[in-house]
């Protein structure tokens, strides 16, 4: 089952079937999505764009690529935004950032 379907069979809204483009991801602007103007949980500008990626259903590597880092570099934020947002897996990330309207 892939991410988009588990997600539907949930009641969400459809992922978008395409990243971003890099010009894209840098006119992006935190403000636009939160009414407070901060992050939600201390998440760093490169972590909200890592996990808008992974709720996309992207693997690693590929976020890698679209980020231009190694997938090792993007692991390591993975770690951090599991460890702020008190998670343990890609599933429970991509929920939150449904829930906060991150995609």
């Amino acid at each position: 089952m892939t991410p988009e379907q588990a997600l539907s069979a949930q009641g969400h809204t459809k992922l978008a079937s395409h990243p971003p483009t890099k010009t894209a991801m840098r006119t992006r602007k935190i403000g636009h999505h939160y009414p407070s103007m901060s992050p939600p949980n201390d998440l760093s500008e490169r972590e909200l764009e890592v996990l808008r990626l992974v709720a996309q259903g992207l693997s690693d590597a590929r976020i890698a690529e679209i980020l231009v880092n190694s997938p090792r570099t993007v692991n390591a934020h993975l770690r951090s935004i599991y460890r702020k947002l008190d998670i343990t897996s890609r599933h429970a990330a991509t929920l939150f950032a449904l829930k906060q309207q991150l995609t």
